[in-house]
């Protein structure tokens, strides 16, 4: 056969959403992940309208929100513990939230901000207040006429009824009142949900409750990083909300936390008091180039690739760990992570023909550094990992601006005509004649 080789602006390669059919309004939402605040992490029940507003101010005043953080999302705690009895409609907490929140809305909405709001496929609450199962229509209507950009859909006092059905009944609700609204599946991962989710939400869950310390980050990235194969543009796999800024981690344990669900294409919602964070969290927070990573347009979820049995993520791990992810234009992330407790990891060596990558020559930047470490052949040295750091390259070929592309032209008889040909980023390419 013969192989010739041109270069194909990223412009032209359709959406892989649209080519499978998903054309909800729901699937509008989401084609990366979205970047936001939640209120759980930190303020839990403790939540109010200033709250709100506060964490709003917070995303423009530290530059947040030019770093791609726009959600607003209130979590449990902001309904009335009755619906009103004539509309069934789910009330604002008249204490929490007396103007109601479709004001917020519109203040978010202001400042070039969306709201996210907070409810569960049961019949209460993770706190036992009133909840959507049954009243997906009457909720989602009002949701919609209050301007709610994002759900936050949970999993507690649900029936006997499958997931895949009671989450789709939402879907289908909020898919019938035309607005676009992103939709977070919040299931902890019951029931396999990334095997059934992708064309019910946006994203979904894959674990229980993250809590502000090295070990559970750890534990919930060890079970996430195995299921990159169900995520996709429109829906991802969610490890949960970032801790970064709550106080419990180090600075280096903040840093390996926000690179690793980067990495993993996680929604990435801050669960702090922007209001007192740190300047150092902050830092972790805004690094442009990271980010870059999670909202990069190809959309892959970066793999575990060396080092990845059960005794290497522990706290006695003997190796650094080598996680990958493919970007656009024929660029590779890759994270080196120590998790050992004590021990320093010297001379990492990262080999290109060991990490299955196409070419032998990259160009290297290191994203937390912000620096450019030129070209490099075969591979190179990583000098020094510290326990519980993880360091991040981005790995680009020669040309920075188009993607090679390979068009095969098989001239054999016995070629198959679905002989498929990818580009360096992987997508399948349409064979030419």
């Amino acid at each position: 056969f013969w192989c010739f080789f041109f270069f194909q602006a990223e412009d032209g390669i359709r959406d892989p959403l649209w080519s499978r059919g998903l054309g909800d309004v729901y699937k509008r939402q989401g084609l990366t992940p979205p970047l936001g605040f939640n209120t759980w992490n930190h303020f839990y029940c403790n939540i109010n309208e200033r709250i709100i507003k506060d964490a709003a101010d917070a995303l423009i005043r530290l530059h947040l929100k030019d770093a791609g953080y726009i959600y607003v999302n209130i979590d449990d705690c902001w309904m009335a513990k009755e619906r009103d009895p004539k509309t069934k409609e789910l009330v604002p907490d008249p204490y929490r939230f007396p103007n109601g929140i479709k004001p917020l809305a519109d203040y978010c909405h202001s400042k070039g901000l969306k709201l996210g709001i907070y409810s569960s496929a049961g019949t209460k609450t993770c706190q036992g207040l009133p909840a959507s199962l049954g009243f997906e229509e009457i909720d989602a209507n009002t949701w919609a006429r209050w301007g709610v950009d994002y759900l936050k859909y949970d999993n507690c006092y649900k029936n006997s009824e499958s997931g895949k059905v009671r989450y789709g009944r939402m879907r289908d609700a909020l898919n019938k009142t035309g607005r676009h609204m992103y939709y977070s599946i919040c299931s902890w991962g019951d029931e396999d949900v990334w095997t059934w989710a992708n064309p019910v939400g946006n994203s979904w869950r894959t674990t229980g409750d993250i809590e502000d310390t090295f070990e559970s980050m750890r534990n919930i990235y060890k079970r996430n990083v195995f299921l990159a194969k169900y995520a996709g543009k429109g829906g991802w796999n969610d490890p949960d909300m970032l801790e970064v800024g709550n106080g419990k981690m180090s600075t280096r344990e903040y840093t390996t936390h926000f690179i690793l669900w980067a990495m993993a294409k996680s929604p990435l919602l801050i669960g702090c008091d922007m209001t007192r964070i740190s300047e150092a969290d902050l830092n972790i927070l805004r690094n442009k180039d990271v980010i870059a990573l999670n909202q990069d347009g190809l959309g892959k979820q970066a793999v575990c690739t060396l080092n990845c049995r059960d005794e290497d993520f522990t706290k006695d791990s003997k190796n650094a760990q080598i996680t990958v992810g493919p970007l656009e234009k024929g660029a590779y992330a890759i994270a080196v992570t120590n998790w050992n407790n004590k021990n320093v990891f010297e001379n990492v060596k990262i080999n290109f023909v060991e990490l299955n990558l196409p070419l032998k020559v990259y160009q290297v930047r290191d994203l937390w550094e912000h620096k450019d470490l030129g070209k490099k052949e075969g591979g190179f040295i990583v000098p020094k990992v510290e326990p519980h750091e993880t360091v991040v390259f981005k790995l680009s070929p020669q040309n920075q601006f188009l993607t090679l592309t390979i068009i095969c032209l098989l001239y054999t008889s016995d070629a198959a005509d679905d002989t498929p040909c990818v580009d360096l980023g992987g997508r399948r390419i349409i064979k030419k004649k």
